[in-house]
């Protein structure tokens, strides 16, 4: 592929990254992009971001088709995360005469990151002009690391904010609109759960600066994944806003792991009885569901129903795994209930309930818990027991 023009005097020249199946633990069946952008004035040339190390000789290819990469002025560094500047000192080799800046923190980032290497700060406020065509910035810490950085070019009304509207999704396309406006805003819901659901405060306080800042962009080109133009720009900050208001649904995420079917056969009585109230489930076995797609069904959700049976006085290993990736997601502000079955001894809904506390779910409901193979009243008390949370949630 070719760089691709994004808007006046910017190409889209990262990396496309087909085969990764696993970021930061999160699964990715549709590999993700890195993506760099080239911001062309009249008298200089700059560089926003560049790529994981292995894929540099991919980004100077694409450079290359605009302009040799020595005659690079100017390297933004927006975040400091390998995937982003993991190829810097490769980058910086190829583009000897570049002066590099990051924001503040970034600039210490890049220094324990790269043995000391030294860079420029900018801060918000500092405007380098190309020549007929400037670039602005906006520290955004927290969105989603302290060294975050937002760069703007406004005669192009081109926003690349980093990892904010980002995606995880390898395509030939590069706009939202050409994959398919649907697809692209469920990468990005699936992406904003999985990374970004703990700083929906820091995220909404991002979008806040820009528009106090005065950018009005009409493209947002984010560091993974396609990039938002026209319609599609629109919907996704609607997404956003949704996301980090805290909006629900009448939706119920029910997640569970299972030894010999008897929590199997519980979870589907329980989901019976949810829907048979009018209320949204989502059911995901934990050893057959992608931990990322429970994790998006659960972004809108008002509740959480979790089972195990109990081995070893405890959980099964998947449902810990499964409470150890959403702690650091902190999806708190939520219903939350607990069920499972036993044998000789029972434990795990205990264990389960102490640690959905510990993220801060509230529990108002009973543990539901059934001794050995579910019976024809123990499924009914399962059902009735489903119906109660599903009333619940719509109340």
């Amino acid at each position: 592929m070719r760089a691709v023009p994004v808007s006046e005097g910017i190409h889209w020249v990262g990396a496309i990254d087909w085969n990764l199946r696993d970021f930061h633990g999160y699964e990715t069946p549709r590999g993700t992009t890195y993506n760099a952008y080239l911001v062309s004035g009249a008298d200089s040339t700059a560089l926003i971001d560049t790529v994981k190390q292995p894929f540099v000789p991919e980004l100077l290819s694409r450079i290359s088709e605009i302009i040799d990469p020595a005659e690079i002025d100017l390297i933004v560094v927006n975040h400091v995360e390998p995937d982003h500047n993991g190829g810097l000192v490769d980058v910086i080799e190829a583009c000897p005469q570049a002066r590099v800046v990051a924001s503040p923190s970034g600039v210490r980032g890049v220094a324990e990151y790269h043995d000391g290497l030294e860079i420029e700060a900018v801060k918000a406020g500092d405007v380098i002009d190309l020549g007929g065509r400037t670039l602005r910035f906006l520290p955004m810490p927290m969105v989603h690391w302290p060294d975050s950085m937002f760069t703007y070019c406004a005669e192009s009304r081109t926003l690349m904010p980093n990892d904010a509207f980002g995606q995880h999704m390898a395509s030939s396309e590069r706009f939202a609109d050409e994959v398919g406006l649907s697809l692209a805003l469920t990468e990005l819901g699936i992406y904003y759960a999985n990374i970004l659901m703990p700083l929906g405060a820091q995220v909404a306080k991002a979008v806040a600066k820009v528009a106090e800042a005065g950018w009005e962009p009409a493209i947002v080109a984010p560091s993974h994944g396609v990039i938002w133009r026209g319609d599609a720009l629109p919907a996704a900050i609607q997404e956003y806003g949704r996301w980090t208001e805290g909006m629900r649904e009448d939706r119920i995420v029910l997640a569970y792991s299972t030894m010999w079917g008897s929590t199997d056969t519980l979870a589907k009585r329980i989901a019976d009885g949810i829907a048979a109230e009018g209320v949204d489930v989502r059911l995901h076995d934990l050893a057959v569901s992608r931990l990322a797609d429970i994790t998006y069904d659960l972004l809108e959700a008002k509740a959480f129903v979790l089972g195990s049976p109990t081995l070893h006085h405890g959980m099964l290993y998947r449902v810990s795994g499964y409470l150890t990736y959403l702690e650091g997601l902190k999806p708190s502000d939520r219903l939350a209930a607990v069920f499972g079955s036993y044998g000789w001894s029972s434990g795990a809904t205990k264990q389960m309930r102490e640690r959905l506390e510990a993220i801060g779910f509230e529990m108002p409901f009973e543990d539901h818990t059934v001794k050995f193979r579910p019976d024809h009243d123990d499924l009914i008390a399962a059902e009735e027991w489903g119906r109660a949370i599903a009333r619940a949630v719509k109340a």
